[in-house]
């Protein structure tokens, strides 16, 4: 079963090798700020965790970087029942993770995240994450069409166009006043977040 958050990074490399995906791409300095993480906010990231739906779909995290609020995701292949015994077994993939400030408070802890591929240099893709509360870490995609409608019309900065499948390939810029604009909720695809939870030791 592909989960929501192996669809996610599953995308971030596909559209990294060009393929047909939807995307929309940040530089690393994108946001109001770095999201510097002390020791005990550091903990609340590190360790394995799951998609609520589906405890076989494990995700480690290791803060790499904590005062750049950055950090290493790697998935933990799935034996396949058909491989022989003497297969080599599958390396993981690894992503980047890093948290940045959306230059607005809100209580429920909103930050930008950008993801990346560590096989595939350039941009990140852009999330929104809520911080972990209580082991339960949710992930939300941008939404692709309304960002691309956004830049068409100039409500925010960036450049976009369509690949061969009409799906829309978007760069946003680092403009600030367009932070808190893309906090407005018709951006992001709220009704189908990521949640993690994290393996309790």
């Amino acid at each position: 079963m592909k989960t929501k958050l192996f669809q996610v990074l599953a995308c971030v490399a596909m559209a990294a090798l060009l393929t047909s995906c939807p995307e929309t791409t940040v530089p690393d300095n994108f946001g109001a700020t770095t999201i510097g993480l002390k020791p005990e906010n550091a903990e609340e990231w590190e360790g394995s965790w799951h998609p609520v739906d589906d405890p076989k779909e494990v995700f480690v995290f290791h803060v790499t970087d904590a005062p750049k609020g950055l950090m290493e995701i790697r998935d933990v292949p799935v034996p396949d029942p058909a491989a022989s015994p003497q297969d080599p077994p599958k390396p993981p993939n690894i992503y980047t993770l890093m948290l940045r400030d959306t230059g607005v408070t809100t209580e429920e802890k909103l930050h930008f995240a950008i993801v990346k591929d560590t096989a595939k240099p350039g941009n990140g893709t852009l999330y929104l994450v809520r911080y972990p509360q209580d082991g339960v870490c949710i992930l939300w995609g941008i939404d692709h069409e309304a960002v691309s409608a956004a830049i068409t019309s100039g409500e925010i900065q960036g450049l976009t166009k369509r690949d061969k499948d009409k799906n829309p390939q978007s760069a946003l810029g680092d403009d600030p006043a367009d932070y808190p604009k893309l906090l407005s909720p018709k951006f992001w695809k709220w009704t189908e977040p990521a949640v993690l939870v994290k393996i309790k030791k």
